[in-house]
């Protein structure tokens, strides 16, 4: 689809990051198309805040998160570039340049400079006792695209870390992280916390709902 555009993009050049990737936090991944392309695909889509690029395979990874929020992440790896959605001008998406799309919408341009909304990703996992310290490189939390969450030091994993995103941007999934006590073993019987019970399971409390 072509239509005219006077955006700005020396702002975003001169900010550029070059041999910097940040990892594991994609949104989505997208082969063959161009760094412009890629910059384009994250100011549509409302969660993305910045991307990464691989200029010798001409791939793309569109990111939930920036560089500042993840300092761990964020890696020097060579063939890459690094960009934040702010750097750059939206008047690069005509149509799209200002929509009123959901955070887990991306904006689709349409003929005549009409444009439409659709579902981008399952939003980012929140459920009490979650980590993200076992999600894997390729882990993504777009449309039919899967992440691998487990439990935080302190929490029973019971079910599957592997979350999928389905086509309506829900989640399936039955991980539970369910809290573990930390009570004195000698003192404490029945302990409420957080409106759960405690009771004696082998050499720990647990919590039951």
């Amino acid at each position: 689809m072509i239509y005219f555009c006077r955006a700005d993009l020396k702002r975003g050049y001169s900010l550029l990051k070059r041999g910097y990737r940040l990892e594991k936090r994609l949104i989505t991944n997208l082969g063959g198309i161009s760094f412009l392309d890629c910059v384009e695909e994250c100011l549509r889509t409302t969660r993305c805040l910045s991307v990464n690029y691989f200029q010798p395979a001409h791939f793309c990874e569109v990111n939930f998160e920036m560089k500042e929020s993840l300092p761990h992440l964020y890696l020097e790896n060579v063939g890459w570039y690094y960009s934040e959605r702010d750097d750059w001008d939206k008047a690069l998406l005509g149509p799209c340049s200002n929509p009123n799309c959901q955070i887990n919408e991306k904006c689709v341009p349409k003929p005549f400079g009409d444009f439409t909304c659709e579902i981008s990703d399952c939003g980012i996992p929140m459920n009490e006792g979650i980590s993200f310290e076992n999600v894997q490189d390729d882990d993504a939390i777009g449309i039919q695209r899967k992440i691998h969450i487990t439990c935080l030091e302190g929490y029973e994993r019971q079910g599957s870390e592997v979350f999928i995103c389905q086509p309506n941007g829900v989640w399936k999934s039955d991980l539970k992280c369910k809290k573990i006590c930390t009570f004195d073993l000698w003192l404490a019987k029945n302990v409420s916390v957080a409106m759960r019970l405690c009771y004696r399971s082998s050499y720990l409390l647990m919590i039951v709902m």
